[in-house]
């Protein structure tokens, strides 16, 4: 470094201070050298990588060549008043040798020897990483809710265009807020302490978890949403991701579903079920009355039971239309008495069909709490069902017990059996499997969606497994009482 030294003072270049050449070359960056006139005294190999220039022709040039021409005559002026303290990471412009520019990095430090001083500027190139940022800020906005990132400290440091859209928010005015401004004020502690113990143990938390959530625009009303929450691990800080869906829009949906359900009911209910009702009474006044001729009598009787079966399938509809809005029922209800009670009632049924339905050994109560009446309508379309389903001969089993911790209540049959691609539409409303049309098994598919419309209600779920010749089994989930 000193002959390098000697070497610029014979050629009237700037001279530049002692420095370890080997170090400064080995930098990763670009490093060059100024003196106090402005002028450009030592370049590393990486400032012909990052600007162009070698390193014999940008010594001696004024450091303003290395800036985009628009910045240029204000420089010397604030190189003036560097004060010579540290400076850490400046964003700034650098300008390359073939007039392109380019966003960098910048440090500046003071180098101080024999009583002069240099100012030795560190430039990174950081293209790639704006450009990686970049893309990473589209994705970011394509994402069709409210995306918001913070710190582990809960400062917001990056929102995205939908998240300022629904909280009513410009450009980035929520960076550097604290997520707690999202939050409605009565639940702002709760939800810091719940901000603590995510970031203490961060896992990915789905959306969807039953909870009743609100968030705070920006002129103060309260919006429903969904969030999921994420950890983001850089390689400096946690970060935590928060996806947030605003449900104004369903919820105003819904509330008009609602509303149609609820007209829907009233009206089968009177204009339906009533008349039914009376067709069904004045049937049986007649049928009771003098006697008939035969034929006479055999029509009305199937009249009787075609009503009785329509009636029937209008309560089932109006139970599935509203067994979501009774809400469980806090009874105590002994699943393994309702078993019992079924079972007897549709013992003559099954001994019609010439089908075995007995009880299985039971392991002991279990007891739920809900609504008996619609519990044991569970129970009653499961028997119903696999009574359906069963050929002469066959058996069909019911039991109560445990599993998994679980109230149970199973129905086993060997009878026809599903198809493995229709069991996951199964219990959907009106569905009716293939070989149950073909076969014209009675029946308008409601049975199951009711089986499941009360078990979700109840806090449960039901299941079903079958294989084709060799039966089914369903099995209804419920928590216990206690």
């Amino acid at each position: 470094m000193r002959m390098m030294d000697q070497e610029h003072a014979r050629a009237g270049r700037p001279v530049a201070p002692s420095l370890h050449a080997g170090i400064v070359a080995a930098v990763p960056d670009a490093v060059v050298v100024v003196d106090d006139a402005g002028l450009i005294v030592l370049a590393n190999p990486h400032v012909t990588e990052v600007f162009g220039w070698a390193e014999h022709e940008i010594c001696g040039q004024p450091v303003e060549v290395l800036m985009p021409p628009r910045f240029r005559a204000l420089h010397p002026g604030r190189r003036g008043g560097y004060s010579g303290h540290r400076m850490d990471l400046l964003e700034l412009r650098g300008h390359r040798k073939d007039g392109t520019e380019f966003p960098a990095e910048i440090s500046l430090a003071t180098i101080e020897e024999d009583g002069r001083r240099w100012v030795c500027a560190t430039v990174r190139d950081i293209t790639a990483r704006k450009r990686s940022e970049e893309r990473f800020r589209q994705l970011v906005d394509a994402a069709p809710d409210p995306l918001v990132i913070t710190d582990a400290a809960g400062t917001i440091v990056l929102a995205n265009q939908q998240a300022q859209a629904v909280f009513g928010y410009a450009g980035d005015d929520l960076v550097g807020q604290p997520i707690e401004i999202l939050v409605p004020a009565r639940h702002r502690e709760g939800h810091r302490r719940m901000r603590a113990a995510f970031a203490a143990a961060p896992d990915v938390r789905p959306m969807g978890s039953g909870r009743e959530l609100y968030a705070l625009h920006r002129d103060g009303h309260e919006i429903p949403v969904e969030i999921s929450l994420a950890p983001l691990v850089t390689d400096d800080e946690l970060l935590l991701s928060a996806s947030i869906r605003d449900l104004s829009e369903r919820n105003r949906i819904q509330a008009q579903v609602d509303q149609v359900r609820e007209d829907l009911v009233a009206t089968v209910s009177h204009e339906m079920r009533t008349p039914l009702t009376s067709i069904i009474g004045y049937l049986e006044l007649v049928l009771d009355d003098e006697p008939l001729p035969a034929q006479t009598s055999s029509m009305l009787e199937i009249v009787r039971q075609n009503a009785h079966r329509e009636l029937a399938l209008v309560n089932d509809l109006l139970t599935v239309a509203s067994v979501g809005d009774e809400g469980p029922g806090a009874d105590v209800v002994d699943l393994g008495a309702l078993v019992r009670a079924s079972v007897a009632q549709a013992l003559p049924v099954a001994a019609g069909r010439g089908v075995r339905l007995g009880v299985s050994p039971g392991h002991g109560a279990a007891l739920v709490r809900g609504r008996s009446h619609r519990l044991r309508q569970v129970v009653d379309n499961l028997v119903s069902n696999a009574l359906k389903f069963t050929p002469a001969g066959g058996t069909v089993t019911v039991s109560s017990g445990d599993v998994d911790g679980r109230a149970s209540i199973t129905v086993t049959d060997d009878g026809v059996g599903i198809e493995a691609d229709e069991l996951p539409v199964v219990f959907e409303r009106l569905y009716r499997t293939p070989s149950a049309i073909a076969a014209c098994t009675p029946g308008a598919g409601i049975g199951l969606s009711l089986v499941k419309a009360i078990t979700q209600a109840h806090g449960g779920r039901v299941e079903v497994t079958s294989a084709v010749g060799e039966g089914s089994t369903f099995r209804v989930l419920l928590p216990y009482a206690a």
